[in-house]
């Protein structure tokens, strides 16, 4: 998750409402806590408590940008998708999740192989990695 907390570095301030920072700011409220809730929701603020209307956008605004940042950015709305407390959230990070998975031409990982992956053994497996 603390991957994805952190906006893409090529993604310029203007325009406040591209995909990519209203994506990032709607995750950011996720998981995070705010020093002050009265900054939710301003124009181009940290958090961002509107899902993202997806329809407005095409995933292809996110072609130019690193598919690190990209891949990062998917992953933690899966996690969000499959294990957020709030179903409500776990529906609209689902989704969001479906659609960049789609933009990709990628299969959707299901939540077990998800949970799988995620608790895979690195020591016992020996691939720890520094």
């Amino acid at each position: 998750m603390l991957t994805s907390i952190r906006g893409c570095d090529l993604v310029p301030k203007q325009p406040y409402d591209s995909l990519a920072r209203q994506l990032t700011a709607y995750l950011r409220f996720l998981v995070l806590n705010p020093a002050d809730e009265r900054e939710i929701g301003i124009k181009g603020a940290f958090f961002q408590r509107e899902v993202p209307n997806l329809s407005k956008y095409k995933t292809s605004e996110l072609e130019h940008l690193p598919m690190h940042w990209y891949s990062h950015l998917m992953h933690a709305f899966e996690v969000c998708g499959y294990r957020h407390p709030r179903s409500d959230y776990r529906k609209s990070t689902y989704n969001i999740y479906f659609v960049m998975c789609h933009g990709l031409h990628l299969s959707v990982e299901t939540k077990e192989r998800m949970i799988t992956r995620l608790s895979e053994d690195r020591i016992a497996k020996g691939n720890v990695v520094s």
